[in-house]
């Protein structure tokens, strides 16, 4: 069966798929048992285009999302927990997160890896903040956090990096190129963006005091450079990669996903600070989007949370909702499309927390109250920097991609869910339909905010989340599938993703496939939609040939139970 490119590059087989794109699937459904199939099986050919991106991406142009309150605070507090700016050591006491050990004296195995020791950030910046050492030296001073020894990177640099220390912090600034290679060239200084790194700097640091922290600075804020400094990280190593910054979604945004496609690398993005919109990197189904609240605390009291007003939120206009997203578990009934954010932390700038700010030329810092969902985004990432030096403790891989086992538990309500998160049900970022916070999941918050023991116990736990099947590249083609595993009855949706940087063209033969799946075909990808699986098991083969001759092929099995 012949599939042809309508001229938006969207295949169709079957009855119309109009509305199908990209949903990366990171986890199976669950369901009960169902035999082998019997039914006769289709072969499908679908073409794939893999040409540079249009004009309308390279004019694109990304965002910090950093916000600093009109109130400039001149000296930070000491045992104040009621004041609306907090430090290190009070956002750890209201998320649930242990207090910091000693870390001047010997340390456990246990407590190394509870400060993420041996694991690596990667903060993707543009620009260059020329006092950032001497920021986060000042932040460490005034609230006792280890120090860091800072190294700027140049080329000649043998990548991927060796293992991170796991006996004390270090902070790498690297200059990136568009290609995603490491510049002898340090970009330029915009005071927003220098904002944006000290304050992702200073809170991935005090939410993971030990972690290898990587400042990547793209030579400015254009997409293509932003696009740069994330293939670099993804050269780097295994680690968590956290993105302070946005552009508006639009068509072309799941033709980005094979940058989020590495299984060692978590990736987490701010889903903005302007309200009901969405914006890219957030929106990718790879990438964990983390939205913002108002966060209010006493010390040894709740903590009392609403959504932040100006969160970014809602659901894609491009995007379809991954598996992971059961709508009719979150209580998304109908609702097909992509939904941000998946989870969230403060980041309002009036209850906002103490960044150190030192200005060309001055030696001396002001403090300043900062919010926005990028200091949401930092901690987070900081979190499963954690968690996965708890999985290396445990002699258990990284965690990669963390929705399945996030999503996973909000069925558990209100047991395993609710000792991992915080549920936010009151708030709004605007006046459309889904603009309300409510009880379980919303667009504003997601799932809800850490009670970072429980998540850490979650995550650090869990088996590494990996894409099931990859080709081995005989012909310089890469085929990466999601879990095809459904439950029958149930509306399925899974991709398979496909790279070739010698080839402009891919022909794609898929055989084995069950009769009533529809396919289509975004960018890269190839999208698999069965609105009404048949319990059975499906060998699949996947064959790849690109316009030079070569070819690539991988075999995966799709279990409907």
């Amino acid at each position: 069966m012949q599939l042809e490119l309508n001229s938006l590059g969207l295949a169709r087989l079957g009855r119309t798929a109009t509305g199908v794109y990209l949903g990366m699937l990171l986890a199976a459904c669950g369901g009960g048992g169902g035999g082998a199939s019997t039914q006769a099986l289709d072969t499908v050919t679908l073409e794939l285009s893999l040409l540079p991106l249009s004009q309308a991406v390279a004019t694109q142009v990304a965002q910090p999302m950093v916000q600093v309150s009109g109130t400039v605070v001149v000296e930070p507090m000491a045992n104040a927990y009621d004041t609306p700016t907090y430090s290190p050591a009070q956002v750890r006491s209201a998320y649930e997160m242990a207090a910091l050990p000693d870390w001047r004296s010997a340390l456990t195995p246990a407590q190394s890896a509870s400060l993420g020791a041996g694991q690596t950030v990667y903060l993707i910046n543009a620009y260059h903040n020329t006092q950032i050492a001497q920021e986060l030296a000042a932040f460490n001073d005034r609230f006792g956090l280890p120090p860091c020894r800072v190294t700027r990177m140049a080329p000649p640099q043998a990548l991927p990096l060796p293992a991170a220390s796991a006996s004390g912090c270090e902070l790498l600034l690297v200059a990136s190129t568009s290609a995603g290679d490491i510049s002898t060239d340090v970009p330029g200084y915009v005071g927003a963006w220098a904002s944006e790194a000290a304050l992702d700097v200073q809170w991935a640091h005090a939410t993971a005091p030990l972690a290898r922290l990587v400042l990547i600075e793209a030579p400015n804020a254009a997409l293509s450079s932003m696009l740069g400094a994330i293939k670099l990280a993804n050269k780097m190593g295994p680690g968590v990669v956290s993105m302070s910054f946005g552009c508006a979604e639009g068509p072309w945004t799941d033709t980005m996903d094979t940058l989020f496609s590495s299984d060692t690398m978590s990736y987490l993005a701010a889903t903005g600070d302007d309200g009901p919109e969405l914006s890219w990197p957030a929106v990718s189904p790879r990438v964990l989007a983390v939205g913002g609240t108002t966060l209010r605390h006493t010390q040894g009291g709740a903590r009392a949370e609403t959504s932040w007003s100006a969160t970014g939120g809602g659901f894609s206009a491009y995007t379809a909702a991954p598996s992971y997203q059961n709508g009719a578990v979150l209580g998304l009934a109908g609702q097909a499309m992509r939904s941000v954010a998946d989870v969230a932390l403060n980041a309002d700038p009036i209850t906002g927390q103490y960044v150190a700010r030192i200005a060309p030329g001055a030696t001396l810092p002001t403090w300043v109250s900062a919010g926005g969902t990028s200091l949401a985004t930092v901690q987070w990432a900081g979190l499963l920097a954690v968690a996965n030096a708890q999985r290396a403790l445990a002699g258990k891989p990284v965690l990669g991609a963390p929705h399945a086992v996030l999503y996973g538990q909000i069925a558990a309500l209100p047991g395993a869910y609710a000792a991992a998160f915080g549920d936010i049900s009151s708030g709004a970022n605007g006046n459309c339909a889904s603009c309300a916070a409510k009880p379980g999941y919303d667009t504003l918050s997601g799932l809800g905010t850490p009670k970072v023991e429980g998540l850490l116990a979650l995550l650090s736990q869990t088996q590494a989340i990996t894409a099931p099947v990859t080709s081995a590249k005989p012909g310089g083609t890469d085929i990466r599938a999601d879990v095809f595993s459904a439950t029958a009855g149930q509306v399925f949706e899974a991709n398979i993703a496909f790279s070739d940087p010698s080839a402009s063209r891919l022909t794609v033969t898929i055989s084995g496939v069950p009769k009533g799946v529809e396919w289509s075909v975004r960018g890269t990808v190839v999208v698999a939609r069965w609105t009404n699986p048949r319990a059975g098991s499906y060998p699949l083969v996947v064959a790849a040939r690109n316009d030079l001759g070569q070819t690539a092929q991988a075999n995966l099995t799709f279990t409907v139970r």
